[in-house]
Parts: C-alpha cells; structure tokens; sequence
C-alpha cells in the first residue's frame, strides 16, 4: 500500500501542467484521458484519481473518474469521510446540497494545504487553469489510505 508521501510526490509531479485554453491541451488532455474522460471536461477529479490509480499501481480502492460527487457517494458508503484530515488524503469541496464539486489531495494540515488540478494559483478557483498547490477550506476529507489493505 503507498504511503502519503507517495500519494504526494506523485501529485507534486505534475505541477507543472497548465491548460492551453479552457480544460483542453495536451497534458490536460492526457489526464483526462487516464480515466475516460473526453477533452474539454472538468479535470480536479481525473487528476485525484489519476494520482491514486499511479500511487497504487492499478489496484486503488477509488476508481479513476471525472466525478467529484461519484467519489463522495463511494466515501459516504464505505465510512471512509473523516473531519480529521492527513496528508494524502483527498479533500471534497461539497456545497450545502451535499453535492461534491471539487477534489484534491491534503499535503500539509499545519497549515491546510492541497494540491488539485483544474484550480488557480491562489486556490479560488475550482475551474482554473492547472495543478497548483496552495491554502483550502474544504469540508469532506476522505482517507483512502487507511482503508484499501
């Protein structure tokens, strides 16, 4: 099983990427890709789960996907949601409908910080323009890592 530093490395990685316009070019592309999404899709979660399906080699416990609110129900369902966050674990921005619409990972939680793709540099932005890690505020944590042995 990896460890967090693993997850977040592997995040780290792709900190470069930034779109050529608005969710397309070539690295966004290929994120998107990696779990079946098609060019021009909102890519937070292509990225999350790209980076767990590397972390784990193939075998993670959230599949790949382009659904903030699919990995959210998944989370709920198996109890694996926590107000208590640690590094390598995904964050959810979910809106007072309970509907999920952004995800990253935790890299740091003194302070609370993520890295997502699809964000701005400052982090106001759950539709940016790349990978950036910076300050959150998101209220669901889900914590993979303690629960795929």
């Amino acid at each position: 099983m990896p460890t967090a530093n693993d997850v977040i490395g592997i995040a780290r990685m792709f900190r470069f990427v930034r779109e050529a316009r608005q969710n397309r070019g070539q690295r966004v592309e290929a994120i998107q890709r990696w779990s079946d999404g098609r060019p021009g899709d909102s890519w937070c979660c292509h990225f999350a789960t790209m980076v767990l399906d590397l972390a784990y080699q193939g075998a993670a416990p959230i599949p790949r996907g382009g659904s903030c609110q699919a990995v959210y129900d998944l989370a709920k369902a198996n109890g694996w949601t926590t107000t208590e966050p640690h590094p390598g674990d995904l964050f959810l921005y979910v809106n007072s409908a309970d509907h999920a619409h952004h995800i990253g990972i935790v890299t740091s939680i003194a302070p609370l910080v993520g890295i997502a793709g699809n964000t701005s540099a400052n982090g106001t932005s759950s539709n940016g323009d790349g990978v950036y890690e910076h300050a959150i505020t998101a209220s669901v944590f889900v914590r993979h890592l303690e629960t795929a042995a």
